[in-house]
């Protein structure tokens, strides 16, 4: 699959076929750790990407109900609703990331293997994004992969040092550090970063 291909189509087969090797089929400690120690239950807090949904079901079972569910995928849309079927339909957004057109609405972006599963090339573009649509207190929680990958992708990977340079173009970055709280599967490459948007 050529890094262009990354399309609607290809995400669809991935799930019809159960290829989603991502996939941990439970919430991510990391993020778990992050609700449970988040007080203010108000936020409205955007999962780009997320599958399955154990992110989004967790935190709204633990009294986060602004969560806004994003996936491209019909199939992966259909899994979550199966999952979670009092998840609120209009928190549920069938749409690629890049049509996101909440402008300064999101408070937080909970970064959960999209980001490692989109064209490099669209990494730059990914960050102005997340910049336009989060709030002027707005950031980003969530997980990295600190390691490159010997195949072609997805999952894509990189250095402290690339996301670093990458994502202080508009955010502060408060933490960006390696994580003990991974599955067994990712421990040693996996990289924690809390970054705000940046005042201008």
């Amino acid at each position: 699959m050529k890094k262009n291909n990354l399309n609607k189509s290809y995400w669809e087969n991935r799930y019809f076929q159960n290829q989603i090797g991502w996939d941990l089929g439970v919430v991510s400690p990391a993020i778990k750790f992050w609700f449970d120690n988040e007080k203010n239950k108000s936020l409205n807090i955007l999962i780009p990407g997320a599958g399955n949904g154990y992110e989004a079901k967790y935190g709204f079972e633990n009294g986060f109900k602004n969560i806004f569910y994003l996936d491209l995928s019909e199939n992966a849309v259909k899994g979550f609703k199966k999952n979670c079927p009092y998840f609120p339909n209009e928190q549920i957004l069938m749409i690629d990331f890049f049509d996101v057109s909440q402008i300064g609405f999101f408070d937080v972006i909970i970064e959960q293997t999209f980001f490692c599963a989109i064209n490099p090339k669209l990494r730059k573009k990914y960050v102005d994004k997340a910049y336009q649509i989060l709030n002027s207190n707005g950031k980003i929680f969530g997980l990295l992969f600190e390691k490159i990958f010997n195949t072609e992708g997805p999952p894509f990977g990189g250095s402290h040092k690339d996301y670093y340079e990458l994502f202080s173009s508009k955010f502060d970055i408060k933490t960006l550090e390696k994580t003990k709280k991974s599955v067994s599967a990712r421990k040693g490459f996996e990289l924690w970063m809390e970054a705000k948007k940046k005042e201008w």
